[in-house]
């Protein structure tokens, strides 16, 4: 499933490829749309520049 057509959704369990992540919104679709950390798999080990937290 694409990071796109899973906004939305809600998903017991995800396995999430974060080194795929082209743009900085992506790695939040994707690790939103599981309902709790034990159903989130990361796939394999990814830049953590990807990530980024504003505060406001």
């Amino acid at each position: 499933m694409t990071t796109h057509k899973s906004q939305g959704q809600t998903l017991q369990h995800v396995l999430v490829d974060l080194q795929s992540c082209h743009r900085t919104e992506a790695p939040y679709v994707m690790v939103s749309r599981v309902t709790s950390l034990r159903g989130l798999l990361i796939l394999r080990s990814f830049n953590g520049n990807i990530i980024s937290c504003h505060q406001s």
